[in-house]
């Protein structure tokens, strides 16, 4: 379409013949004096500059395409780095450069222009255009382009154009003319292009041919290397490494904010001071901004960024909230395609946020401009991410708003859902922001934040909490009796949480009913109680009570979606199932509770899984799996609710280190673990990390270290006073550091001792029916007669702990915990002394213990005649009622033996009978009592 030049701009006119154009056109040489020669050459560049090599190498390969495309926000230096390459090109090209303006909206100038521009670097370029002294008649757009593009053909030499500030090109024709140009332009002609927003080309058909090269404001921002360089250059004095990071960090490397820091920064005598003081409260950023930002926006675009900063992200519907708009989406997809310091978080384009030194300034401005709304501004955005479940924003602009009744209402409704989902930290970040008088008005709230600092082991602020509650109570609720005695009731039961779990009462004192907890009309907290017995009964090795108290939780629970309680009573089910000897029940629990745990954040509910995982791929020799579940939590342990998961995680990967001969990494992890557990004055696990430390030094042939830690325990101290001369109820504590000085006593050859001191330790936990400690503890004596040179005592010993384990033969932790085992093991099946097959799949799991790759399948099985083992009296007992076909209850209540025990005694009768099902060791019974009639 031809067009007239007026007063007002362009308009269409016929199209005038070719011949009278011709006839109009003028040789471009004529004209070139109308053309300013700065808009034809590189600008000058700043002074100082620093290398960039990877942006400036990229160009380099696009420019043998047809398009190297720059897009980024103003002050990214677009233009320098242009400007940089465009001097130092060392390409056999011809090089043309246009810095482009606003007049250039007009096709005529634009063309003019850009024909100027490729004469300058190839003179013989014979392209002809209307004569400027025809002021009414301009020649169409597209017979301009075909003069450009027939010319462009003729010219045969490899020409790259640069473009400078596309952006400026507003007029939709000149933009759509230009787009033609650029793909039907010859192979030997090369564009680069830069500016602020993607322009309206046909880009598609360029990518699809792979002819096309872009660069973001990602490719040309600063990184710490040219940060470091630039202020060196500007400052004359070397950044600290840190000071490097934090200006990168607030700026982004947006190449304007990197310098202009630095160039207030190096006015101070203290550079890295002055630098923290500049980011953020610039003068020269802000009114660089100013100036060049928002001046150019509309009344509309400005009122919106400026008001939409009080949120630190920005969605569409939520800007229709807070500016009373409905058409926030659009203005948000319209600041992304102008590039205005705006970036998409996610590929759908739904949330978006400001670049953080533009986010400062817009916040600066709303301060001064709309202070009055502020208040109002956060109430709204609280309100809007409350409806959209987003409970920390909700939270952050709740207290901003300063409404203290919203506070409090939301912050109630925050903490239960918390409480549920095991975001412990969230509840403790929050409810601290709330004066004590506002905490104890909530019942919720109260309850939620005492809960929390228990399950987070902070015990001591639990206490101090749990008093401070107590005695606020009647100032609280001084009209509310009722209220005021439920709240008291339920810190009661907050405070028997606090004993169990720091370990500040015996057993004894806790009572493993579910009456008192179950009905607390605070369902969570009913259940947090029930969860906290049922592992308090775990520890008492109380595995039905554990049970039963255990599906109670869950069942209070029931439809809530409380995925920590349901967790945390899964792995106290899987400790019950390993500690009697169902390994594989044990081990699908934990797999399904990791497996649901994975789906959420890395709370403590994933912690609580991922620990009990990785035991249990520890136990299963897949050691590979279990360190790196155990390096993945370690940052997370801080959350873990109890000193059991804590310890655990430590105590499996110092196994794996020293299994990998890594003793020094152990040693300081035992050591860690040591302290901590010290300092909260857990007993139990601190026998734990006495075993471990007795076990490294076996292991390490250290005997001066096995004497440093036995006396730093007090073991020889214990022994003399008695304290394993008897069995007794069995205790983890006394079990585990009875079971160091035990080795202690072997390394020194006491083995007869030793022995005497094992048996005690494993008839305690046979009447316990803790099988697999009995089982660990059966190796320990094993290999104390393997010592003592006694084989055929230590491969029936080693029989018995077979057939407690049969179905999975023993686990990794029985090998580490009992050096020498291996070898015992070995040479039972060798010698055929071995009374139980060992599945297949088993051999070839613990294949590196074993030693299988040099002994058959046939030295592990059971030779052909193998003695029956002879039973316990309780087992006869047991045996007889079997006989008589009773169930296992009422087995339990002739025998007046728990039922759990019962069921252990039964499954030792099994093995010892070399039976696997009840019909078959019936038959088996009334043969035996038969041969003793």
């Amino acid at each position: 379409m031809p067009y007239l030049r007026n007063g007002m701009g362009l308009r269409s006119v016929p199209a005038a013949a070719p011949t009278e154009v011709a006839e109009r056109a003028t040789p471009f040489g004529e004209h070139l004096s109308h053309l300013l020669p700065t808009k034809l050459a590189p600008p000058q560049t700043p002074s100082v500059l620093v290398t960039r090599g990877a942006p400036l190498l990229r160009i380099d390969r696009g420019i043998s395409g047809k398009l190297v495309l720059v897009t980024a926000p103003l002050g990214s230096g677009k233009t320098t780095l242009l400007t940089q390459w465009y001097r130092a090109a060392r390409a056999p090209h011809l090089l043309a450069w246009l810095s482009l303006d606003e007049q250039d909206n007009a096709p005529e100038r634009f063309f003019s222009y850009l024909v100027g521009a490729i004469r300058r670097a190839a003179p013989d370029f014979d392209a002809y255009i209307a004569s400027q002294l025809d002021a009414q008649v301009a020649l169409p757009l597209d017979h301009v382009t075909s003069v450009v593009l027939r010319s462009l053909w003729n010219l045969g030499r490899e020409l790259v154009v640069v473009l400078d500030d596309f952006h400026v090109l507003r007029e939709r024709a000149l933009v759509r003319s230009f787009s033609y140009l650029l793909d039907h332009s010859p192979p030997h002609v090369h564009w680069i292009i830069s500016s602020r927003n993607p322009p309206e080309l046909d880009l598609a058909k360029l990518k699809l041919t792979e002819q096309l090269v872009t660069l973001d404001s990602r490719d040309l921002s600063l990184d710490g290397e040219a940060i470091r360089e630039l202020g060196q250059r500007l400052c004359g004095a070397a950044f600290a490494e840190e000071d490097v990071e934090y200006l990168r960090s607030r700026t982004e490397g947006w190449v304007a904010g990197v310098k202009l820091a630095l160039l207030s920064a190096g006015e101070h005598a203290s550079v890295s001071d002055a630098l923290r003081r500049a980011i953020g409260s610039n003068h020269d950023v802000a009114r660089y901004l100013a100036d060049v930002v928002l001046r150019e926006q509309t009344e509309e675009v400005h009122e919106f960024l400026v008001l939409s900063s009080v949120v630190d992200r920005l969605n569409g519907e939520l800007c229709n909230a807070l500016l009373g708009i409905t058409h926030g989406p659009a203005l948000l997809a319209n600041l992304e395609r102008a590039q205005l310091f705006i970036q998409s978080l996610d590929t759908q384009h739904q949330w978006y946020r400001f670049h953080p030194l533009f986010l400062d300034f817009l916040r600066t401005q709303l301060a001064c401009d709309y202070g009055d709304r502020l208040p109002w501004l956060h109430r709204a955005a609280s309100a809007w991410f409350a409806e959209h479940q987003l409970p920390d924003e909700a939270l952050t602009h709740a207290f901003a708003s300063g409404d203290r009744g919203w506070c409090l209402s939301l912050t109630a409704r925050c903490v239960e859902a918390w409480m549920r989902e095991g975001e412990i930290a969230s509840v403790l970040y929050w409810t601290t922001k709330l004066t004590p008088e506002e905490v104890i008005r909530s019942p919720a709230i109260c309850l939620a934040h005492i809960a929390s600092l228990i399950l987070s082991r902070r015990y001591a602020q639990a206490s101090a909490a749990l008093r401070e509650a107590q005695g606020g109570l009647e100032a609280a609720y001084p009209a509310s009796v009722p209220e005021r005695e439920r709240l008291s009731k339920q810190l009661e039961q907050l405070g028997m949480m606090h004993a169990v779990l720091s370990d500040s009462v015996s057993g004894s004192d806790i009572e493993m009913d579910a009456s008192s907890g179950y009905e607390d009309p605070d369902v969570f907290i009913a259940g947090a109680v029930l969860a906290a017995k049922a592992y308090q009964a775990l520890r008492m090795n109380r595995f039905d009570a554990m049970r039963r108290l255990a599906l109670i939780a869950r069942e209070k629970l029931q439809g809530l979606n409380s995925p920590f309680i349901d967790c945390y009573t899964d792995v106290l089910v899987a400790l019950a199932d390993r500690a009697q000897g169902n390994l594989k029940d044990a081990s699908e629990r934990c797999e399904a509770a990791f497996e649901r745990a994975s789906r959420e954040r890395r709370n403590p509910v994933w912690v609580n899984a991922a620990s009990a995982l990785a035991n249990a791929r520890y136990e299963q020799n897949r050691l590979n799996e279990a360190e790196a579940l155990c390096t993945e939590m370690l940052p997370l342990l801080p959350q873990a609710p109890a000193f059991e998961t804590f310890a655990i995680a430590y105590l499996v990967l110092v196994r794996i280190k020293s299994i990998h001969g890594k003793y020094a990494e152990a040693w300081q992890l035992l050591d860690y673990l040591h302290s901590v557990l010290e300092c909260g004055h857990q007993t139990r696990f601190l026998a734990h990390v006495c075993g471990e430390k007795i076990r490294l030094s076996l292991v390490e042939q250290s005997p001066a270290r096995m004497k440093a830690v036995a006396q730093e325990f007090g073991l020889g101290e214990r022994m003399r006073r008695g304290e394993w001369a008897e069995r007794r109820f069995y205790d983890e504590t006394w079990e585990r550091l009875g079971l160091a000085q035990a080795w202690s006593l072997m390394a020194r050859g006491r083995c007869g001792k030793a022995h005497t001191l094992l048996e005690t330790l494993r008839a305690s936990a046979h009447d316990v029916g803790y099988v697999s400690r009995e089982t660990a503890l059966l190796a320990a004596i094993s290999v104390c007669h393997w010592r003592d040179g006694d084989p055929a005592a230590a491969f029936a010993a080693l029989n018995r702990g077979f057939a407690l384990v049969q179905r999975f033969g023993f686990s990794r932790s029985v090998f580490d915990e009992t050096p020498g085992l291996q070898e015992v093991i070995v040479a039972a099946a060798t010698q055929r002394k071995l009374s139980y097959v060992l599945p297949e799949r088993y051999t070839a799991r613990f294949q590196d213990l074993l030693s299988v790759g040099s002994l058959g399948p046939r030295e592990f099985a059971a030779p052909p005649s193998a003695p029956l083992e002879p039973l316990t009296e309780r087992e006869l007992q047991m045996l007889k009622l079997l006989a008589q076909g009773l169930s296992n209850q009422e087995i339990s209540e002739r025998s007046n033996v728990a039922l759990s025990t019962t069921k252990w005694h039964l499954r030792n009768v099994f093995a010892k009978l070399e039976v696997t099902t009840r019909t078959a060791a019936i038959v088996k019974a009334q043969e035996r009592l038969q041969r003793n009639l």
